[in-house]
C-alpha cells in the first residue's frame, strides 16, 4: 500500500513540474494588436438596426 502512494505522489509531483515550465509560459504570451492602423482614435461601431414595427 505505501508504494502505491509514492507511485501516485510522484506521478502527480512530475506533472506540476512538467505543466508550469517558465519557457512555455514565455512563449505563449499575449500580444496585443493594434486595430485600424497605427493607433490613434478607433472609430465606434455603428449603431444597432431599429426594431422592426409590427
Amino acid at each position: 500500500m505505501k508504494k502505491i502512494y509514492i507511485v501516485v505522489f510522484t506521478i502527480i509531483l512530475n506533472s506540476v513540474f512538467i505543466s508550469c515550465d517558465p519557457q512555455d509560459l514565455s512563449e505563449n504570451e499575449v500580444e496585443l494588436q493594434a486595430c485600424c492602423g497605427d493607433g490613434g482614435d478607433i472609430p465606434p461601431p455603428p449603431p444597432p438596426p431599429d426594431p422592426p414595427v409590427n
